[in-house]
This record gives structure tokens, sequence and C-alpha cells, in this order.
């Protein structure tokens, strides 16, 4: 099959503004990069920025050759080339050409055949638009995969030019449609032409969904295979960052470096409270005589234990430990 791509930087659906409103658009496959870049040219080319620069042009050449009888002969022949520019665009321009604005190309001018509107074919009936909008969204999402680097490069172009064709079928269809329309309500609904005209158009419209069927089939296959995607790319970060945290063997040093601080901090403290002799610690009291007395707060330790108590009779001042107590 061959058939032009339009240039990558060009999607094949836009969402852009037409004068008349906001509408979606599939562009014609058919057209060939150094056509867009012709109409992106002529959209640049705008008639109201013309004008300025001869008149601007016009002006100071005026004022530069004033007194000499150039300015005067120059604005009369400036004023008949805009005049003629106009009537040249007004007549060369085709009836059938629109112009609309797309991510910042403004005034983008195409020619009936280059684009098909979503809304073209509001008037065919709600199945036909209905069938219109799976299509081109299904374009347009198939268009915006990620699965999109992983397939043939051709086979974004064949389901372009696939839909593109569907739709052109869809827009035959008009008269047909407005025949049995005609047809059914002029005759008897058994009448053979009822009958005939009326299994046409529905032949017509049972093969367009079977390719609204095949597409959005493309469009499941590529959701599910951007699915596997995201879920290697979480992989991939999940074991890049698990690596680089701690690992249990460096959390068990650090717990066992830990172990000892608290002991060693007891040992200092008690054998500094003994040579200043600043008395006992509330919980070397009783419990009935710490502050707030009332019974047993809950978690406290009443008792040091006994390698705790060894190690501040080693610190402090070699006699066994006694716990003061109030008289």
């Amino acid at each position: 099959m061959h058939n032009h791509q339009s240039p990558a930087t060009v999607p094949p659906v836009l969402d852009c503004m037409l004068p008349d409103g906001y509408a979606t658009v599939l562009l014609n496959p058919a057209m060939t990069p150094r056509q867009w870049r012709r109409r992106q040219a002529l959209s640049l080319v705008r008639p109201t920025t013309i004008l300025k620069g001869l008149f601007a042009a016009g002006l100071a050449i005026q004022i530069s050759c004033a007194g000499h009888g150039f300015g005067e002969k120059f604005g009369i022949g400036l004023v008949t080339l805009i005049v003629v520019l106009g009537l040249f665009r007004l007549l060369c321009r085709p009836p059938g050409e629109t112009s609309f604005e797309y991510e910042g190309v403004p005034r983008l001018r195409l020619r009936w055949g280059e684009f098909y509107r979503r809304r073209d074919f509001d008037d065919l009936g709600g199945d036909s638009r209905e069938l219109v909008a799976e299509l081109l969204t299904g374009v347009q999402t198939l268009h915006r995969s990620p699965a999109l680097a992983w397939l043939d490069p051709a086979l974004p172009g064949e389901i372009h030019t696939v839909v593109w064709r569907t739709l052109c079928c869809l827009d035959r269809t008009r008269e047909a449609r407005a025949l049995a329309d005609e047809v059914a309500a002029e005759l008897d609904t058994t009448d053979d032409l009822v009958t005939a005209t009326r299994r046409a158009v529905d032949d017509i419209d049972t093969s367009l969904r079977e390719v609204a069927r095949q597409v959005r089939g493309c469009v499941v296959l590529c959701r599910a295979w951007e699915q596997k995607l995201r879920r290697h790319d979480l992989a991939a970060r999940v074991s890049h960052t698990l690596a680089a945290i701690p690992g249990q063997d460096h959390l068990t040093r650090l717990s066992q470096d830990s172990d000892a601080l608290p002991r060693n901090v007891f040992a200092h403290v008690t054998a500094a409270r003994d040579i200043t002799h600043s008395g006992a610690f509330p919980w070397e009291q009783p419990p009935s005589e710490w502050p707030g007395a009332g019974g047993l707060p809950v978690g406290r330790i009443i008792n040091t234990p006994s390698h705790e108590e060894a190690a501040v009779n080693a610190k402090s001042t070699g006699k066994p430990y006694r716990p003061t107590t109030s008289s």
C-alpha cells in the first residue's frame, strides 16, 4: 500500500479553532510535508500585514522625497498596487478554502477535501455521528500512544488512511440516505424500492461499523501494551530506588552501635551525680515519693537493671550502690 503520511510534527487529528468555532479536524493523509509547509507559509502572509508594510514603506518614501514630485507619484502607484493585490486575493481565493488556528499557527488555510470536521457528519444521524467520533478518537489516541514507537512506522499512516477512506465513504452516502428517506416517505413500506434503498444504506453502515470495530481493536491492543510499558518502567524505578536504600546488614550494625549508647550515658550521668552529691534521680526513689505520686506511671522502670548498676558502681565510687531513700 502506497500512502503519504502527514508530517511527523502534525498529528492526523487536530483540535483547532475555525472561523465558525471550535472543531476537531481529520487531515487528509495524502497531504505531503511539502504541501503542509506551503500551507504554513501562506498562513503567515496576511493581507493586513502586507498592507501595513506597503503603507509604512510608502509613507517613509514620501517623507524622504517630499517636494521632488516623486512622493506623489509613488503614493498613487502604491494605492493602485494595494487595490490590485486586494482584488487578486479576493478573486483567486478558492471558494472551498477555510482557515483555522492550531498551536500558534494562525489562519492556517486548507481547502475542502484536505480535511474533515467531526461535525460535518452531524446531519447524517446519531449513529453516524457516534461512528465518526469513535474513529477520530481512535486515530488521535493511537497517535499519542507511547506504544507508537514500538509499531511498524507504516502502521499509523495505514490506520489514518483507512479512517479517511471510511469518512469519504460515509460522506458519499448522503445522497443515498436522502433518497432512502424520500422513497420511504412517498411509497409504502412494503415496496421493493423502499427495501432496496434501505438495505443498501444499512449494508454500508454495517461495513463502516466493522471498520470502527477494527480501529477499536487497535486502540485496545496499544493500551494493553502501554500498561506493560508502564509496569516495566515502574519495576525499573522500584529496583533502582530499593538498591539505593540501606540494607538489612547496615541497619543491624546501626542498631548494634546504638545499643550501648544509653548504658554509657547512664554510667556517666550517675558517676557525675555521685561526684557532685546531687542526690538520687526520681526513678531511684520509691514510687510513693515520685513527683505527683499517685501510682506507678505507665511504662516507667522502677529498678535499674543489675548490669547497669554494675556499670555505675565501676564508674563512680567502686562501692556497692545503694539507692537513697527518704527517712
